[in-house]
């Protein structure tokens, strides 16, 4: 039987980029279809915007291990100007692709195969507020992309029903995103160093981009109502986004809260600084997913989130819920989670069934089904 052609933009993980969730999604999923590739009977070809450097740090690192993988093609942009009008669709029409996956949605405006195209969410039509100019140009492109493809796919229930809404289309495919076991996993022999290195000693953490959606501010507000019943700090980890500017602004009138901004952190990092948080926080007014819930949960962390969008389909039992426009719920609710220690058990143990019931291998296996399908 003929082999299935699948071309997949993985021009997000080419290298030298802090890898987000939507690039660890298709780090995870690209390895996932490898590992599935012979079984499977599928051909995957890379497509890149701009030079490979296998070398870099995560997510290069991934790509460097399928160099020599027979089951994976590389196709890299002659020059990147007019790559996404004209030229990566001339490519997959050389490369007889049956199919090409955009991971995001930002389709090439020439694409004379069939599509799919998964969305992560579409928090831009959904909520107001200020945003940066690149979420701002996301809208248009993602509504133009979800139009065109032939297939979409959608990371919760939620982004589904939200993805649904936005196009007019009821044909939304809906495959959870996955964690990765052998790297989220406790990690207490690491613990001490990572202390170290961020000057830390009892901690709750707070994992994602500085975006105002993310409700920084909310958590702040609500952490400086215990922070005197408690001898934490709030390490909040992230790249600057929308948000950025309003949180620093807040902590330079408030200088004695006991709050820690420390920058994007790269995977590796990751799984230690899980481990040493007494919890991890995410009261988000959004979220597509929320990977650092089911992270966490890998590692041993008890998790409190918001009661809003995926964040209750993707915690399930295992997770403390607050009204995120609540910030007495929130202080509260947290007080709660550092103090209960039956709750704490509770969470922890019902946080590592729920991860390992979300593997990346199930996420590329349904994938390839409505890889078949489309």
């Amino acid at each position: 039987m003929k082999a299935l052609r699948i071309g997949i933009d993985a021009s997000g993980i080419a290298g030298g980029k802090e890898a987000t969730g939507l690039q660890r999604y298709t780090a995870c999923l690209i390895k996932y279809l490898v590992v599935l590739a012979e079984a499977e009977n599928i051909e995957l070809f890379l497509y890149f915007a701009r030079p490979v450097r296998p070398a870099a740090k995560q997510p290069g690192q991934l790509l460097a291990s399928l160099m020599d993988d027979a089951s994976v093609h590389w196709r890299t942009a002659p020059f990147e100007r007019g790559w996404y009008r004209v030229f990566m669709g001339l490519a997959m029409h050389r490369d007889r692709l049956d199919l090409f996956h955009f991971p995001a949605p930002l389709m090439s405006g020439y694409c004379p195969v069939p599509s799919t195209v998964t969305f992560h969410d579409l928090a831009a039509a959904s909520l107001s507020g200020p945003q940066t100019e690149k979420e701002r140009r996301y809208l248009p492109a993602a509504l133009d992309a979800g139009k065109r493809a032939t297939t979409l796919i959608a990371v919760s229930q939620s982004a589904g029903q939200e993805v649904s809404r936005s196009l007019g289309r009821s044909d939304v495919q809906v495959i959870l995103e996955g964690v990765d076991l052998a790297q989220f996993k406790p990690s207490p022999e690491n613990v001490a160093e990572i202390k170290q290195r961020y000057g830390l000693e009892r901690y709750i953490l707070c994992v994602g981009t500085l975006q105002t959606r993310k409700n920084h501010l909310g958590l702040i507000q609500a952490f400086a109502q215990i922070a005197d019943q408690a001898p934490h700090t709030l390490v909040i980890a992230g790249r600057d986004g929308s948000g950025a500017e309003a949180i620093r602004q807040y902590l330079e009138v408030h200088p004695g809260l006991r709050v820690q901004l420390i920058g994007y952190v790269e995977d590796a990092l990751l799984p230690a600084l899980y481990s040493g948080a007494d919890a991890l926080v995410l009261p988000s007014l959004w979220e597509g997913f929320g990977l650092p819930l089911i992270e966490a949960m890998a590692c041993g962390t008890p998790v409190l989130t918001s009661n809003v969008s995926s964040l209750v389909e993707i915690g399930g039992d295992a997770v403390l819920l607050v009204d995120p426009q609540n910030i007495d719920d929130i202080a509260r609710q947290l007080h709660k989670l550092l103090t209960d220690q039956a709750l704490r058990a509770k969470l922890i143990e019902a946080g590592f069934v729920r991860a390992r019931s979300m593997s990346w291998e199930t996420t590329a296996k349904q994938t390839i089904d409505v890889y078949r399908r489309t």
